[in-house]
């Protein structure tokens, strides 16, 4: 008797194709929640930046110059979590 599995998985998107850096692809960078929002931290030039790519529209991710050490959506609305460490000039 064949065994049905739980979880079904697909591909989506591929994150490259948006324009994500392959090296800003993994668990140090990248961060999901739940099926809506994938965010990715990573360095462009000399900018940090924080990508936020909503899933329902993923042809258009959001940009926004944050330095973060790491990022995440709220599954329920458009607010980032943010940590970081505290620079001592400001």
């Amino acid at each position: 008797m064949a065994q049905i599995l739980p979880i079904r998985f697909q591909e989506h998107l591929q994150l490259q194709n948006l324009g994500i850096n392959p090296a800003n692809i993994g668990f140090s960078y990248l961060t999901m929640e739940s099926d809506k929002f994938i965010c990715i931290r990573e360095k462009v030039g000399d900018q940090n930046q924080v990508v936020i790519v909503d899933l329902l529209d993923p042809t258009n991710p959001l940009r926004r110059p944050i330095s973060a050490d790491s990022a995440i959506m709220n599954p329920a609305s458009k607010v980032i979590a943010l940590k970081g460490k505290k620079d001592r000039n400001s």
